[in-house]
């Protein structure tokens, strides 16, 4: 299909110290089938040189007065821009061509929609090992199966974006998965199969735990502000499933990652008695029980070796998640000590705005 320059869509790409993929970013925006009006790198004050690649396209950058996270940064970007489409691309990701097209023809063909969300490519876009194939693997696979918003390759009408209220710049992890909590339920949530990015995820293995046990203290915060949120017209997308057939709202990982956490805090039981590693037994068996599905789509896409090492790595970065959540309920009692629990308000915020 031929190139075509379209005058309804901005590109926002936060950017933070990713020299290494800025450029594939970049250059698969500009290699779009489906041209965007804009794009806006926004720079959240680098420090290896990312900002000097990113002047060396046609693009708008914008330097963020101080690093504010991909909240702040996102906010920025959406303020510089006047495209009535906002299409999110994180900075160590690449579009496929088709990308922004598919994106754009799902969502004029959803009647009320209020986001199209796309999904990782099964492929690293560069690959450095186990835990990066690990990583992309349980994204892509995720991703096409889930209820929660991202923000990694993912359009949405700046009405609806304003009207959310923008994201909020208060949290430096799951910003987009708050943003979601916010949408009023109205508009439909687009979750498509062919608006595919291939993502450069992180490829070592304690940084891996880390980055989860992170992210995962942030979600006791997101669900009590939720929580307010409820009986209101703002409480979240509704569903709409394109590419994988509509399904149902699953409950959390709660289970996988309480019996994740129990297997490794079992262990020391065997000091005990043998017989009490029964304890951790059963719930690795659990566990593997409960991730049964994914191990088997890791087991057809790599073999048995490969599903060998998905189950082990799953099992540490479910336990790096209950360990942050529990945390997490900590932060929820200084948030609330605070008097900072409520949700932003309806208007978008102006950049700087939490400066």
């Amino acid at each position: 299909m031929a190139d075509e320059v379209s005058d309804d869509v901005a590109v926002i790409v936060p950017n933070y110290n990713k020299r290494r993929t800025l450029r594939a970013c970049l250059e698969s925006v500009y290699a779009q089938t489906y041209r965007p009006a804009e794009v806006i790198v926004v720079d959240d004050v680098s420090t290896d040189g990312s900002l000097e690649t990113a002047r060396g396209f046609p693009c708008t950058v914008v330097e963020s007065p101080r690093n504010q996270g991909p909240a702040g940064a996102r906010n920025l970007g959406v303020a510089r821009s006047t495209a009535p489409l906002l299409f999110f691309v994180d900075s160590d990701t690449a579009l496929a061509p088709d990308a922004i097209r598919n994106a754009v023809e799902a969502y004029r063909r959803t009647p009320d929609c209020g986001l199209v969300q796309g999904i990782y490519d099964i492929e690293p876009l560069y690959d450095d090992g186990p835990v990066e194939r690990y990583r992309v693997l349980c994204e892509h696979y995720e991703r096409s199966r889930t209820t929660a918003t991202f923000l990694s390759c993912t359009l949405i009408p700046r009405h609806v974006f304003e009207e959310a209220g923008g994201l909020d710049e208060r949290l430096r992890d799951g910003e987009d998965f708050e943003f979601g909590t916010r949408v009023p339920a109205r508009y439909r949530r687009v979750v498509s199969t062919s608006v595919v990015t291939r993502a450069d995820d992180e490829d070592r293995f304690w940084g891996c735990l880390a980055e989860r046990f992170v992210r995962s203290t942030t979600l006791p915060v997101i669900m009590m502000r939720a929580r307010r949120l409820r009986g209101g017209d703002r409480a979240g997308f509704q569903l709409d499933m394109i590419g994988t057939g509509r399904q149902k709202r699953r409950k959390g990982p709660r289970l996988s990652s309480a019996s994740a956490a129990l297997t490794f805090l079992g262990l020391p039981l065997a000091l005990v008695s043998p017989w009490l590693l029964a304890l951790p037994a059963g719930a690795l068996a659990v566990f593997l029980y409960r991730n049964r599905v994914f191990l088997g789509f890791a087991r057809r896409y790599r073999g048995v070796r490969f599903a060998v090492w998905v189950a082990w790595m799953q099992l540490c970065f479910h336990a790096a998640f209950f360990s942050g959540a529990c945390v997490g309920l900590l932060r929820v009692a200084y948030e609330l000590g605070r008097r900072r629990g409520e949700p932003i308000g309806s208007a978008a915020p102006t950049a700087g705005a939490h400066e």
